[in-house]
């Protein structure tokens, strides 16, 4: 491989290039720059100017059978993995979830915590919103403790644009049309925003074997009706969609942005043929639960049948009791002559646990940021994200 210019860039791209490698295990000079194809020299450099800004240190390990330390030692490269931290949020309408992961993407804190801020009452809703996500960001550096936070995704249940600072619509949160980027340039660590059912595709996307793949992620959210606005619906319902191994936004950010077949061409709001008052007896009525997962499966399999992803991945309320039971039911029986029998070579995943799949894929979605090599010509915002985890490496 031909080896470009020692140019600024290319330092700052080697190192990128280095440090990704690095994620997923610790490697020696020598295999780095077999596997990147780069000059002994190069890797050299890089991972000195690593090592001089922290974000790498020196390992050994021993070669030979098992181990035991009857082998040769080799000097090894692997991440600091105190380095830094890297915190996914989900902003939910009444609290929040949160993961806070090391720059390798190994969780070290996770919790559902309550918002303190009080003033959650009438009035604007942007001033209202802002003051939760400082709240938030601030919450999230002191559970960091002494180890430097590094950035903040935040999942928000609406539309998210292309650049991850502007929310076209959040109805949780009151919010519509609103750029938020002077506001997020405000910290002193790169914030952003991320849609929540986008941040759990994130999560598979990064470490269960789909980086080249394609998958679909349903998420279903339940809302307390305290905390939902009147005449809001309490259940909101998104899609997150992985193709060839990149989220797909769409042409205007709005992929995955689900509406019932039912509903099209009719003025009714909300996502599904539920009214809002009888979503309120969603958990106490066996029969509308029902009716409500016919219908979104009946319609996610038309996209699947057109897609055709590997995986379906089923996350949210509808992988919670009793929902899940229902759903297994309703694909075993009502719509499996239906849409079942279409030679789909994919298959269903029913996630266990999914209570923290967004702030999960948050920070998988920072951290896919973080790591990603630069282009020619970014803007103020991915210097920022330069400067985070290569600081001073290309000086």
């Amino acid at each position: 491989m031909k080896v470009v210019g020692n140019s600024q860039y290319q330092k700052l791209a080697n190192g990128l290039l280095i440090l990704n490698l690095l994620r997923r295990k610790s490697y020696s000079r020598i295999e780095i720059a077999q596997i990147l194809g780069l000059q002994p020299s190069t890797v050299t450099y890089s991972v000195n100017r690593l090592l001089e800004n922290g974000t790498v240190r020196e390992l050994q390990d021993v070669e030979g059978p098992g181990g035991g330390g009857a082998g040769r030692k080799r000097n090894l490269v692997g991440l600091n993995q105190d380095f830094g931290r890297v915190v996914g949020v989900e902003l939910m309408s009444g609290f929040y979830r949160i993961t806070i992961c090391n720059i390798a993407g190994v969780i070290v804190y996770q919790a559902a915590l309550s918002y303190q801020s009080t003033s959650r009452g009438d009035g604007d809703s942007v001033p209202i919103f802002e003051s939760l996500v400082r709240e938030v960001v601030a919450q999230a550096r002191s559970l960091c403790g002494t180890i430097p936070m590094l950035g903040v995704c935040l999942a928000v249940p609406g539309i998210v644009l292309d650049g991850n600072t502007c929310i076209e619509e959040c109805w949780t949160h009151g919010l519509k049309h609103v750029d938020f980027s002077e506001f997020l340039a405000s910290f002193d660590v790169p914030v952003f925003f991320e849609n929540d059912a986008n941040c759990c595709a994130e999560k598979y996307l990064w470490g269960d074997g789909y980086e080249r793949d394609s998958f679909m992620y349903l998420l279903g959210r339940k809302h307390a009706p305290l905390v939902v606005p009147e005449g809001i619906p309490t259940i909101g319902i998104g899609l997150g969609l992985v193709v060839d191994g990149k989220l797909y936004r769409g042409s205007a950010s709005r992929s995955g942005e689900y509406r019932a077949s039912m509903l099209m061409g009719s003025d009714a709001t909300g996502q599904v043929d539920v009214s809002a008052k009888e979503l309120l007896d969603l958990d106490s009525n066996p029969t509308l639960s029902r009716h409500l997962i016919v219908e979104v499966l009946a319609d996610i399999f038309c996209s699947i049948s057109i897609i055709d992803p590997r995986a379906l991945f089923i996350g949210g309320f509808f992988a919670e009791h009793p929902f899940r039971d229902i759903v297994f039911d309703v694909m075993e029986n009502e719509l499996r002559d239906r849409w079942l029998d279409f030679s789909w070579k994919g298959g269903v995943v029913m996630v266990q646990d999914a209570q923290f799949d967004a702030s999960e894929g948050a920070a998988d979605a920072l951290l896919d940021w973080l790591y990603q090599v630069p282009r020619v010509g970014e803007s103020e915002k991915d210097r920022r994200r330069l400067a985070v985890l290569l600081a001073d490496i290309a000086d």
